[in-house]
């Protein structure tokens, strides 16, 4: 709310320049009360939303079509955040004239293209998920590290082993980002107020929000044969091809992503107060803040999965040809909160035609 404070400050010199004569409307009677006012709006404000989301891994067996498992590959892990997003956008009204009625108050309806600027939230972190590789700091991945060529020889680049337990870059996380285009339809009426020499105009309405979150699921593992040896070891009296000794090891790298996206649609009530500023010709200049409440209908949540299959020596160790396969499966969600706060300020130029 500090920015849109700061918004509102930068945006007040500006409306002043468009002043008749630089005195503010003193009239009770509003501008242009008997008349359809068109209007555009730049707007700029944050929304507030909680968003979780969870990921969840399994490893299951098949012996001969048979599935036996499952067993847990990561886990289930589950997280939360706090969904802070600024946006930037513009809106089109269409006022009536003023209700012969007590207060003489005006209806309203607006649309809204408010691009949102998000950034990706970790609703799930657990470990380091990212590309397997050796304890060692600063090494890159094992799979490009696995062997050189020496002479026309594929030959191991390790001298020193490492197990399954020290290797980095294992891990599940769950992310999800609002998309950058939102849209919204306002409902409302708006009741005129002087205070002093100032008009103001209170604006209770409905609204409606339509926007996009994509979200994206990540598990990496990492497994060994001999536990202890996750990739094969070179003599450390290493000599050139063709005399080498080798230790062989095995490393099975399981890395499963997927990702996932959904539309949602949220309505509730909101308030702006809005502050004639004066008057330029045919426009007339109004600042305005406000908030707004919107609850999410109908379904909440992002569910998505992927998985991979192996038929390797972890699998089936020893056997020719292999019975037996190993099918890795992670399953991730991302749910957002029932509800989402709003909070924006913006300057308004009405269409009020020429003065007889």
């Amino acid at each position: 709310m500090v920015g849109a404070t700061l918004a509102l400050g930068m945006l007040i010199p500006f409306a002043s320049l468009a002043t008749n004569g630089n005195n503010p409307v003193e009239s009770s009677k509003q501008e242009g009360e008997d008349r359809w006012v068109p209007s555009l709006a730049i707007t700029s404000g944050i929304t507030i939303q909680e968003q979780e989301g969870s990921a969840d891994s399994v490893l299951t067996e098949d012996i001969a079509g048979i599935s036996l498992g499952p067993l847990p590959l990561r886990g289930f892990v589950r997280g939360d955040d706090l969904t802070v997003s600024p946006f930037v956008g513009g809106s089109l009204e269409l006022m009536t004239p003023a209700l012969p009625i007590p207060t003489r108050p005006r209806l309203f309806v607006s649309g809204e293209i408010v691009p949102t600027f998000a950034s990706d939230r970790d609703l799930v972190i657990e470990g380091d998920p990212s590309c397997i590789r050796g304890p060692e700091p600063g090494i890159p991945c094992a799979i490009d590290e696995l062997t050189e060529l020496i002479d026309g020889d594929e030959i191991p680049i390790r001298d020193r082993g490492f197990g399954e337990d020290s290797v980095n870059g294992q891990g599940s996380r769950t992310t999800a980002q609002i998309d950058t285009l939102v849209i919204g339809l306002n409902l409302g009426a708006a009741f005129p107020l002087q205070v002093g020499k100032r008009q103001f105009r209170i604006k209770p309405s409905v609204g409606w929000i339509n926007y996009k979150v994509e979200a994206e699921g990540m598990v990496t593992d990492a497994a060994c044969d001999p536990t202890n040896r996750c990739t094969d070891i070179r003599s450390q009296n290493f000599v050139p091809p063709p005399a080498f000794l080798v230790t062989p090891g095995f490393l099975r790298e399981t890395t499963l992503t997927a990702s996932g996206s959904q539309r949602f649609n949220a309505i509730g009530p909101g308030l702006d107060i809005e502050m004639d500023t004066g008057r330029y010709g045919p426009l007339g200049v109004s600042l305005f803040m406000g908030g707004r409440a919107y609850a999410v209908v109908g379904n909440r949540k992002i569910s998505f999965s992927t998985s991979e299959t192996f038929t390797d020596q972890i699998s089936d160790p020893g056997v020719t040809p292999p019975v037996k396969t190993d099918r890795a499966v992670a399953r991730f969600e991302v749910e957002v909160d029932r509800w989402i706060f709003r909070a924006h300020v913006g300057i308004r130029f009405h269409w009020l035609g020429y003065q007889e």
